[in-house]
């Protein structure tokens, strides 16, 4: 019986579903004995992002109902459907005594047994919680196998990889070594090296000449010690997006903060005396949009952003360009969900009269003026839908008035926040709810615009697409809003708007802040956002070897993510392609979803794994260079 040696570098949840996907799809082994090796230094299943380990205030942006890890009958894929619970059914089961093969934290933990209690499926759970779930995702994925040693765990990290004629070893920081048939790099979110990013190896040095200055660089929020900022210190802070709810999270309530019900489901913050003054800015100026409670009644179907509609654009134009070719697409297919939801909305409109807006509106393009004409002429001018005003929502008076301009924008941000949650956080918009359909749907598609998109295009749908999608789509908990609205009323956060810049001031000795309103100081400067994706700047060590051995690259188009084949398999320097490395996740290239979706969404993550999983089984490992190069040499020894 041959033998097959898989390691996977990286032990998160995107390791998990393939490892899953692979004992589905263990019927394309032929006489094989597979060995499975998974190389992390956190706990496997979660990882490092999902560990059990950190604070219990933080929480997921997805409803318990909406978060799962199992392959189910809706995705559209070769290997078989898998069905299990999501979240919120695996915490029910655990409740009814009927699970029992859960991690022992969930049976000791007073608050994560309090949190299995009471989670419902609309509720929001703690990213403790959902490490547990991850972790008893991976046990069962494991259990799923004839036998347990199947896979063999490494509490480790991989530091290089080398591969000399027909033998692959992976490194590991303790000596060990694996020796390996394929290679699969899964090492998801990374740090990035601090001298790679100039601005903040300069912040950085500028906060090292004074006792009074600090900098804290793009990072992880859960794993920064913010021991050194000291009440009442004056922070700036770049960006408002999820890293920023995180750190609002841990500087107030995580301090010491409570906070308590307010007036018309208002909240009221109530001081612990430790408090820091943010004063936050960003491109936008404004959070990100809440999540949405209301449900919608229309029919969720339409044929816009379609395969076949992508390949015919591709057919006339060749390669796509994102803005040009494939977002109007999306858009016309999320506005038809948005209008399609109003019209729906009782005694509002004769049913004739959607059925001419409908039959006028499949006839237009989105960029055009008939379509501007078209909602003119049937929608109010309250309900009309354009991306341009979701992305950028603040309507600032230019110029700003002469007095008062620090509290303009904070008003305006202030009401943004308020009439967001207005529209969001009830059950009387369902256009909001079937919006964020629409633009969801589109991530079934997207995999294949991304073998079609120009490089530029593929800047496009990472950049721009990406942040777009996570801005209004992918935003906090309605409370965390809540809770920043009364941060702010209690005055421990204030607002400086949109198009917000930052620097160091060297007259003053203090970090910057130049807004609509002018220049704000403050000794502390926050960078809230995730580190670089780049690989050539990451500090993970295995991928600096590799990058440097010249195993990896970078993907064209300059996202910095690893270049990679449809298949996964890693294209090295001068294009060559090695077939028995692979790599996905978030530091790999393509289009790729998040790590677990939402189910029956035939979610991009699912088939992907899947395939890969297949690939991995049906396809041993071809030469490569080096083996090749070696097997010929043999072949001169042995004919002389």
């Amino acid at each position: 019986m041959s033998e097959q040696h898989i390691v996977f570098i990286g032990g998160g949840p995107r390791t998990a579903m393939i490892l899953e996907r692979i004992s589905a799809n263990r019927e394309l082994l032929d006489n094989t004995a597979l060995h499975l090796h998974v190389v992390d230094p956190f706990p496997v299943g979660a990882g490092r992002i999902w560990r059990e380990d950190q604070s219990p205030l933080l929480k997921l942006n997805s409803r318990a109902a909406d978060v799962t890890m199992f392959t189910d009958a809706s995705v559209q894929c070769l290997g078989p459907a898998k069905d299990g619970p999501a979240l919120d059914q695996w915490v029910q089961l655990i409740r009814d005594g009927q699970l029992h093969d859960v991690p022992s934290l969930l049976l000791t933990d007073p608050l994560l047994r309090a949190e299995v209690a009471r989670l419902g499926p609309a509720d929001f759970p703690t990213r403790r919680l959902q490490s547990c779930y991850l972790r008893w995702f991976f046990a069962r994925a494991q259990a799923s196998f004839a036998s347990p040693d199947v896979i063999k765990i490494h509490q480790d990290t991989a530091v290089d990889l080398l591969s000399e004629s027909s033998t692959h070893r992976v490194l590991l920081a303790s000596g060990r070594e694996i020796v390996a048939d394929q290679v699969v790099l899964v090492q998801g979110h990374l740090d990035a090296r601090l001298e790679s990013d100039a601005r903040s190896l300069e912040f950085a040095a500028h906060a090292d000449t004074a006792d009074h200055l600090g900098y804290i660089p793009p990072g992880y929020t859960n794993d920064i010690n913010f021991q050194t900022l000291s009440a009442g210190t004056e922070v700036l802070v770049s960006g408002m997006g999820l890293a920023f709810t995180d750190l609002f999270v841990l500087l107030f309530e995580g301090r010491g903060g409570k906070f308590v019900a307010g007036e018309n489901g208002s909240l009221r913050y109530l001081p612990s005396g430790q408090e820091p003054k943010l004063l936050a800015g960003s491109r936008r100026g404004v959070p990100y949009h809440s999540k949405i409670r209301s449900t919608t009644t229309a029919p969720l179907s339409t044929g816009y952003f379609t395969e076949e509609a992508v390949n015919e654009l591709h057919a006339q134009h060749g390669e796509l360009d994102f803005f040009a070719h494939v977002w109007p697409l999306i858009a016309k297919e999320a506005a038809f969900f948005y209008y399609r939801e109003i019209f729906a909305t009782p005694h509002s409109f004769a049913p004739s009269i959607w059925s001419e807006f409908h039959a006028r509106f499949d006839a237009i393009s989105w960029y055009s003026p008939e379509r501007t004409s078209l909602v003119a002429q049937f929608v109010a001018p309250e309900f009309r839908l354009e991306f341009e005003d979701l992305e950028f929502p603040l309507p600032i008076p230019r110029p700003l008035p002469a007095q008062g301009q620090a509290q303009e924008l904070n008003q305006l941000v202030r009401e943004h926040i308020k009439e967001d949650l207005r529209v969001r956080d009830s059950a009387d918009h369902p256009q909001f709810q079937a919006l964020f359909f629409g633009l969801l749907k589109s991530f079934v598609t997207l995999p294949v615009v991304d073998a079609l998109l120009s490089d530029t295009g593929r800047i496009q749908l990472a950049g721009w697409w990406q942040g777009f999608f996570s801005f209004v789509d992918s935003g906090p908990p309605a409370h965390r809003l809540r809770e920043l609205l009364a941060l702010h009323e209690a005055g421990f956060i204030s607002f400086l708007g949109p198009e917000t810049s930052f620097g160091f001031d060297a007259n003053r000795q203090l970090f910057c802040a130049q807004t609509l309103a002018g220049e704000v100081h403050a000794p502390w400067f926050i960078e809230a956002r995730l580190p670089s994706t780049h690989i050539s700047t990451s500090t993970d060590p295995l991928l600096v070897s590799l990058y440097h051995q010249g195993l990896i690259t970078e993907e064209p188009g300059g996202s910095g993510k690893m270049h990679i084949t449809s298949l996964r398999q890693v294209i090295g320097r001068g294009g060559s392609i090695h077939r028995w490395l692979f790599a996905t996740g978030a530091t790999a290239g393509r289009f790729q979803g998040g790590a677990f979706s939402r189910p029956n969404s035939n979610s991009a993550p699912f088939a992907d794994s899947d395939a890969l999983a297949r690939e991995l089984l049906s396809a041993p490992a071809a030469m490569n260079q080096w083996e090749l190069a070696g097997a010929i040499a043999q072949t001169h020894r042995t004919l002389g």
